[in-house]
């Protein structure tokens, strides 16, 4: 009898733990219990810069006479800046105005030594880099340039972002002779007769003609060096002077008898793209490309894989790799990159930038300089008669017949239409791109997204939906599809023929479609003025001559007045919208299928998320919970035509699934936007617990009172 007690009491209580197992184990935690990462939003640092609003109220632009009467009135703080690059003949007067300040900015012209490899022996590479040791590129840039170049090693200009010049260059600056002679000596080239002179590899006298320009400024005095340079490891030279013309349009077409010449050359401001792919064998007999008319299969194959890279980050490395290997090789020598001079006041404002890239009349100054005495003085530009005669004819940008190119956009002139019309993004001082009315952006190509050739690339904006035209209109994506086909339509700008089409997805992403294979043609695209769709739509841009209320921007001025021929003055927008994004993405819409799931089956989660910039990163993230042991999964939603959407797998151990969907965006702010759980039997009471499982514990309660009951019958017995 007392086994027999034993045993009922062991199973009463087994039973009983049986009847509460499951409402212990129903305890869920919550979702920021279970998930390691931070539910709550990260925001970007305010200090990253985008382009903002102006400080000054007014900026008016008053024409003067002459050089000498606007730089006369800069003296005396009548005016604060000058609103065009000097020339170089006015470089001497500044020396005589105390007050005047001088702002030093790089150009994308540059000067080369071109080298001719089918001339013998200039093939030789050996001979070639010697040739590049044996020049003192610093005595050419202070005595024949006076110091109004900066020496370059590198085919990038030094207002490129992305120029290793800082880095790396200094190689070639000053002539290094041992090295001359001993790459002189690898190519077989040694001075076998003793008469100071070197003779080529099959024992020929050699002597390399010069050509210079002798109609630009220094370059008689570089061509000198340059020989005396070449004499020091016994290359013997002439010089012949031609017109500057002559000598660009005859190595542009690949002339084959010269065999060495100083050549002017414009380089990319943005990328890498002409610097790592002129130099393909397959150029030779295109215009103004492979001017060494080389055939090497190092740059044939750097060339290559430039265009066929499918990221920035690809793009960059190889287009170092690139950099390297041509200073190296030496195709062509860079000698020195031109500077250019703009001089300001700051007799009246403070906080000038130093912009080594748009100069003191450039936008960053526009919209960052503040009045000294804190008044609401005019920030006061001096232009010269070309100005209004040439450039600014008319609130209509396009009434100059001047292409919107890299000259109309940067460097040469005041622009006040980049004030009143906003571009997707702006180019910092250093060259780096930043937001103004694209929150973000990125570039695509064939290996990315399947609608492209693989000679075209996609740069694709997204818009800041805060932004407005100066009208109250909204300004969303149909506008960048409006001004990308009105510019290539038009030819507008010098980019006209290589856009291909405009994708528009949404009311506020737009990608253009390039026909050339560049990762950075959302640089060149992105610069150009945005237009008002409902204020442009059947006007002729050559011909149409807007009074001033109607030309609608959305910049941070609008115009306020203006005197043909004389006088222009710009008005603070109050509006302008740009911003540091902080807000991390919500949640529009989430649809789960089927919409009472249980973990038994697969279950599809399609969200749409909303956010002032692009979207980088949606994670759907979940636990399986089988009995009391967590198990752990998640995964990338990828971007579909119903929303990011992402599946949790199947698990018939589970007994219920918590779940949280967390997004990202460009500017790393980071939020759950939406998170739930189910169980293996969805009917619940309002505290979470399963109705099942109440039954199953009432049916246990029953079973234990019967077992007592019987207990207490047997002991009556």
């Amino acid at each position: 009898m007392k086994n027999l007690r034993l045993k009922t009491r062991c199973v009463s209580v087994f039973v009983l733990f049986l009847a509460i197992a499951p409402l212990i184990s129903l305890h869920i935690p919550s979702v920021s219990d279970r998930f390691v990462q931070d539910a709550s939003p990260r925001t970007a640092q305010d200090s990253i810069e985008i382009f903002h609003e102006g400080a000054v109220n007014e900026i008016r632009v008053v024409e003067y006479a002459s050089f000498e009467d606007a730089i006369s009135a800069l003296e005396t703080g009548e005016v604060d800046v000058f609103g065009h690059r000097l020339n170089r003949s006015h470089y001497e007067m500044l020396g005589s105005y105390s007050a005047i300040e001088t702002q030093w900015a790089f150009d994308t012209s540059s000067y080369l030594l071109a080298l001719n490899a089918n001339h013998y022996p200039l093939a030789n590479h050996h001979l070639r880099q010697a040739i590049a040791y044996s020049i003192d590129k610093t005595t050419i840039v202070q005595s024949a340039m006076n110091g109004t170049a900066d020496e370059m090693d590198f085919l990038l200009p030094l207002c490129n972002e992305y120029s290793p010049e800082e880095a790396y260059g200094g190689v070639y600056y000053s002539n290094n002779l041992d090295e001359a002679f001993n790459s002189l000596a690898e190519a077989g080239m040694l001075d076998v007769d003793d008469d100071g002179i070197v003779e080529a590899p099959n024992g020929s006298e050699i002597v390399f003609d010069i050509w210079y320009p002798f109609d630009t400024p220094g370059m008689n005095e570089t061509a000198t060096i340059l020989a005396s340079n070449l004499l020091s490891i016994g290359l013997n030279t002439t010089l012949t002077a031609l017109n500057s013309s002559t000598i660009q349009n005859e190595i542009a077409s690949h002339n084959s008898t010269y065999s060495l010449a100083l050549y002017q050359q414009d380089l990319p401001r943005y990328g890498f793209a002409w610097a790592a792919t002129t130099f393909h064998s397959s150029n030779i007999d295109e215009f103004g490309e492979n001017i060494a008319n080389i055939d090497d299969p190092q740059l044939n194959n750097l060339a290559e894989d430039y265009l066929d890279a499918v990221t920035i980050e690809t793009a960059l490395d190889i287009g170092m790799e690139a950099m390297m290997t041509i200073r190296d090789l030496s195709p062509v020598i860079p000698l020195f990159a031109n500077r250019w001079l703009s001089v300001f006041s700051q007799a009246n404002f403070q906080g000038w930038v130093n912009d080594t890239r748009e100069g003191s009349f450039g936008l960053w100054n526009a919209i960052s300089v503040t009045a000294k005495d804190s008044s609401n003085r005019p920030l006061v530009v001096a232009v010269l008669p070309s100005f209004f005669n040439d450039f600014f004819q008319g609130p209509n940008p396009f009434a100059g017949n001047i292409p919107v190119d890299s000259s109309w956009l940067v460097g040469y002139r005041f622009n006040p239409y980049l004030l009143v019309f906003d571009t997707p993004l702006a180019s910092r001082p250093d060259g780096s791109a930043v937001p103004r009315h694209a929150t973000s952006w990125e570039i695509d190509f064939l290996g990315t997204v399947p609608d492209l050739t693989r000679n075209q690339s996609r740069s694709t904006y997204y818009c800041d939906p805060n932004a407005n035209w100066t009208d109250g209109a909204g300004m969303n994506a149909q506008d960048y599809r409006f001004t990308f086909e009105y510019y290539s339509n038009k030819s507008l700008t010098s980019y006209a023929q290589d856009i291909a089409r405009v994708k528009v997805t949404g009311d506020y992403v737009a990608g253009v479609d390039y026909e050339v294979h560049d990762a950075f043609s959302f640089r060149y695209l992105g610069v150009l003025p945005i237009l008002a769709e409902h204020i442009w739509t059947g006007r002729d841009p050559y011909s149409w001559q807007p009074d001033i209320a109607d030309m609608i921007g959305s910049g941070p001025y609008l115009f306020s007045q203006f005197e043909v021929g004389s006088s222009l003055s710009l008005q603070r927008n109050p509006n302008y919208y740009p911003e540091v994004d902080t807000q991390p993405p919500t949640l529009r819409t989430l649809t789960i299928v089927p919409d009472d799931p249980i973990p038994a089956e697969s279950v599809v989660f399609r969200a749409f998320a909303d956010d002032r910039s692009k979207i980088t990163n949606v994670r759907l993230s979940y636990i399986y919970r089988v009995g009391n042991i967590n198990f752990t999964g998640s995964q990338l939603m990828t971007l579909q035509p119903s929303g990011y959407e992402a599946t949790i797998p199947a698990r018939v151990t589970a007994d219920s699934v918590i779940w949280e969907i967390s997004a990202t965006d460009a500017w790393n702010n980071q939020a759950v936007i939406a998170s739930g759980s189910y169980s293996r039997n969805p009917t619940t009471t309002g505290n979470g617990i399963d109705m099942s499982s109440l039954i199953f514990a009432g049916g246990i309660a029953g079973v234990i009172f019967l077992t007592v009951a019987i207990v207490v019958f047997r002991r009556k017995r």
